[in-house]
């Protein structure tokens, strides 16, 4: 893999199209699995990190409506979105996780690292006209490298998700590597599509505490009682 490649190279003009559509999807499923996590009124997050396998069908189905490909991995049960001849595969951190390095630890997510590139479509999703065309000259060398280092295999971009049934998820992507000797997984060229907004400080902030000082009573005034008005006589 080419050093200085990133998800956004890779995936060419279909880069900012592609991050949208990753953050939206992301984000209904955390709220859906945060909501139901609420309802349960449990004390426990088995059932909120469930949504590993949510994520994945979720982006699957996004793209797919979008008109984009998606590829099985040998003994997956779910598919994977092809983007610019590129793998997608939404990954969610567990909170004991602090890397990716143990992304390949099972079998499946190790065939992701070697999927062949897949016969090109007779017609290609339009990119995003504002970030250019994908095939440019700069584009196709890069294309040309990641090929004859992969030996046409699909590179994988890696997105990692952070996430709590209090907070927003926290989404990262970069270029996926795998260690043939180790098997750890780096990622290259990480970059942060979102980040959780301190919505909760920000209000916060603007009401005075109530553990010290004297609270001030708002004023009233005396409610004049029928029959005491001497004029009224």
């Amino acid at each position: 893999m080419h050093p200085a490649a990133t998800a956004g190279e890779v995936l060419g003009g279909h880069a900012r199209a592609t991050a949208e559509l990753l953050v939206e999807t992301i984000r209904g499923t955390h709220a859906r699995f945060a909501e139901a996590h609420v309802v349960s009124g449990t004390k426990y997050g088995n059932c909120f990190g469930t949504q590993w396998r949510d994520l994945l069908d979720d982006v699957a189905v996004a793209f797919e409506r979008r008109g984009y490909r998606t590829y099985r991995p040998p003994m997956a049960g779910y598919r994977l979105p092809v983007i610019n001849d590129c793998l997608v595969y939404v990954w969610r951190l567990r909170e004991s996780r602090t890397d990716v390095s143990s992304f390949a630890s099972s079998p499946t997510r190790e065939n992701v690292f070697s999927t062949p590139m897949l016969a090109p479509m007779l017609f290609e999703p339009e990119v995003d006209p504002e970030s250019g065309e994908a095939q440019t000259a700069e584009a196709a060398e890069l294309e040309q490298i990641i090929d004859a280092a992969t030996e046409a295999v699909m590179p994988l971009v890696l997105v990692t998700v952070r996430s709590s049934p209090r907070q927003s998820p926290v989404i990262e992507w970069g270029l996926a590597v795998r260690d043939s000797d180790t098997g750890e997984v780096r990622l290259l060229g990480g970059e942060m599509l979102s980040v959780p907004e301190p919505q909760a400080s920000r209000a916060a902030a603007s009401v005075e505490p109530f553990d010290s000082g004297v609270p001030t009573p708002p004023p009233l005034e005396p409610r004049k009682q029928e029959g005491t008005d001497p004029d009224a006589r």
